[in-house]
């Protein structure tokens, strides 16, 4: 017998509570010190209750009035799902103590909401601080629904309540709402925050992989230029086919990769990068004038390529041929 079940506790329902699997040991729980002296304690708020049940959850959510605990430790879907269970088997409803439960998970409620607008707030702070920020909708915090939440928990739109109801129609007041509805009106506000909390998780996910994927990208930029691009595609034409026959794009993603791997590239980098830099290099090739391109079956056939200057002895005469300036020629700005 654990040490709650000798306080007239269900053990269970505490272990569900905390996100523990029933067979848990829950005298060795994180919080089994805070459970015991709450529990012990002749002023606490479950000891006015009679039932394990109540008595149980009462004592949970008494222990995370604590502003030091983690309110999102407590799983509240599990309350929702076995005080239903207990009011729908129950031939008489104990209304105050049902009242009294509910107001206490609408306080955790209220709780794990404004650790969530905190981290909201934090992280819009910081991604506007990152100069490599990224919006998607992973960081959309602007719908009105959240906004109107904001203004009422941070009480900046305390005194514009009363102007909401100018306008409307008044009728009388109609019949009390009942156990059934609060108990859905709080499911429903769980599972919104719920969802928040996973939207700030995707948030944060998606900030790392932008983050990672800028690094890499910072990483390479100073490897990467177009013009040395272009010079080495048509290198890697000329390497393929002396003569000036047509070659497959392919061969020259090939030879374009074995150029970066000698770089120090990965071989998966070398790859990538030959494919990307071979295709865009072999339309600027064609586009001066260095190549012709063709493709004989559309859309997925081999592209080929051929050298238009198979007589020129390197890429400086080739560019002379065309007209290209020098300096372009040599990878760097147009001449005058």
């Amino acid at each position: 017998m654990s040490l709650l079940e000798t306080r007239d506790m269900q053990a269970t329902i505490v272990k569900q509570l905390l996100g523990e699997q029933e067979d848990a040991n829950l005298d060795k729980h994180r919080y089994i010190d805070r459970l015991v002296e709450i529990a012990d304690l002749e002023s606490a708020e479950h000891q006015s209750l009679v039932e394990p049940f109540d008595r149980s959850v009462a004592l949970v959510f008494q222990m995370f009035n604590d502003a030091t605990l983690d309110p999102w430790d407590v799983d509240l879907s599990i309350f929702i799902e076995k005080f239903k269970e207990r009011t729908k088997d129950a031939e008489n409803v104990d209304l105050p103590t049902c009242g009294r439960l509910i107001r206490m998970a609408w306080q955790i409620l209220h709780g794990q909401a404004s650790t969530l607008l905190d981290r909201a707030e934090r992280a819009e702070e910081e991604w506007e601080d990152d100069p490599w920020a990224m919006e998607g909708w992973q960081t959309e915090f602007e719908d009105e629904e959240y906004n109107f939440s904001v203004g009422i928990i941070t009480g900046q739109t305390t005194g514009s309540l009363p102007d909401l109801l100018d306008g409307r129609i008044k009728r009388e007041e109609g019949r009390p709402v009942t156990l059934t509805e609060l108990l859905m009106s709080l499911q429903g506000a769980h599972q919104q925050a719920e969802e928040r909390r996973i939207r700030e998780q995707s948030r944060i996910k998606h900030a790392a992989e932008v983050s990672e994927w800028m690094s890499n990208v910072t990483t390479r930029m100073h490897k990467e230029d177009l013009e040395d691009d272009i010079r080495r595609c048509w290198e890697a034409i000329r390497a393929a086919s002396p003569e000036g026959a047509p070659v497959t794009l392919v061969q020259v993603a090939e030879k374009l990769a074995e150029h970066s791997a000698a770089q120090g590239w990965t071989l998966n980098e070398a790859e990538e990068e030959g494919q990307v830099a071979g295709f865009v290099s072999a339309l600027f090739l064609t586009h001066r004038g260095y190549t012709d391109l063709w493709q004989m079956e559309y859309p997925n056939g081999d592209i080929f390529l051929q050298d238009k200057l198979p007589k020129a002895k390197d890429f400086a005469e080739a560019s002379t041929e065309i007209g290209i300036g020098p300096r372009l020629a040599d990878g760097g700005d147009l001449g005058e």
